[in-house]
């Protein structure tokens, strides 16, 4: 069951997408979360790209998220989902 909004669900997608593009599979990306987002509740949410890993990440703070490959390969996948606006 996927519990994401409709936008936020498009912005893992788009985050997965420039991922699986330079050469990773989705059986090694998992999505990092603030561990007090409630889609950090799910161990995993389904993609348009298959079954995604879902894990908190203890020091990501509210209001930001990003795609990660396992250190499995040399140059590793990452992408943003969200990140904070710096504060100017």
């Amino acid at each position: 069951m996927n519990t994401l909004i409709p936008k936020a669900a498009q912005m893992v997608d788009d985050a997965i997408c420039r991922v699986i593009q330079k050469g990773s599979k989705i059986e090694n990306l998992k999505l990092v979360v603030c561990p007090s987002a409630p889609i950090s509740q799910n161990q995993t949410i389904e993609t348009r790209f298959g079954v995604l890993r879902v894990e908190p990440g203890m020091y990501v703070p509210k209001g930001v998220a990003y795609i990660i490959e396992d250190p499995l390969r040399k140059g590793f996948g990452f992408a943003w989902v969200s990140k904070r606006q710096e504060i100017s």
